[in-house]
């Protein structure tokens, strides 16, 4: 009696990481759109192959500001575009730079060009 009691909570304990994994992975990423300025920019201790962290503000496709912080391996272009992928529970999961003229109207009025 005692072994079944045991494997039933085995099995719902692989359940439960299980179901969050996917929530985790399943979460939608939203668009945010930033500028990369160094001086906002901090050396950190390195670890995987992060050595610098950004805190800069972004704006999503309705031109909604949120402060990011996001790391990377080097040092940015100044003055780049970059549209991030923002996840609720992660943060910011992946970045790619991007022209001024593929920001969305409401994010342009933000940056010059």
């Amino acid at each position: 009696m005692k072994s079944k009691k045991v494997i039933v909570g085995i099995i719902v304990a692989i359940l439960v990481v299980v179901c969050m994994g996917v929530a985790f992975l399943a979460t939608p990423n939203d668009d945010y759109y930033t500028q990369i300025d160094n001086r906002w920019v901090q050396e950190i201790a390195p670890h995987g192959a992060m050595n610098y962290k950004y805190t800069l503000t972004a704006y999503d496709e309705n031109g909604n500001e949120k402060d990011v912080v996001f790391e990377t391996s080097r040092i940015l272009t100044d003055d780049a575009f970059l549209c991030l992928k923002v996840n609720f529970i992660r943060g910011v999961v992946t970045w790619a730079e991007v022209e001024y003229k593929e920001l969305p109207a409401r994010v342009q009025q933000y940056y010059n060009e």
